[in-house]
């Protein structure tokens, strides 16, 4: 069996001020997004078991729901929403840095409009 990549550390995008912070303790990734001082946290649970969190939505709350599975070295995690499903895959490229690719596979319990080229990725550079 191949090692899973490490996402834990600290990551920007290059020419952002927005930084992740991912720690990982056993199966549980945490995922902190901090822009402008503002810190946001989701919980990726890596053996499959299905992660809960609930945003202040335009009607009120909404509860999204992260699931993540393995394929290969790419974490992906399909995440689940009353309105919408995305898809999110994660990997550590060859450079070290980490790429993030987002789908969003429907809208509204329709298929969603391809992306314009470029758009739903990030490449992250490990700064600590």
């Amino acid at each position: 069996a191949q090692d899973k990549p490490n996402f834990a550390g600290k990551w920007r995008t290059v020419g952002s001020f927005t930084s992740w912070t991912i720690t990982v303790e056993g199966s549980k990734m945490t995922v902190t997004m901090t822009i402008a001082g503002n810190s946001d946290s989701t919980v990726y649970l890596l053996d499959g078991t299905p992660s809960v969190k609930t945003i202040d939505g335009p009607n009120g709350p909404m509860e999204q729901v992260y699931t993540s599975a393995w394929e290969g070295d790419v974490l992906v995690t399909t995440i689940t929403a009353p309105t919408m499903t995305r898809i999110e895959r994660r990997s550590i490229e060859a450079d070290g840095t980490m790429k993030v690719n987002t789908t969003l596979t429907m809208l509204q319990g329709k298929p969603a409009p391809p992306a314009p080229p470029g758009a739903g990725q990030q490449v992250l550079k490990r700064v600590e």
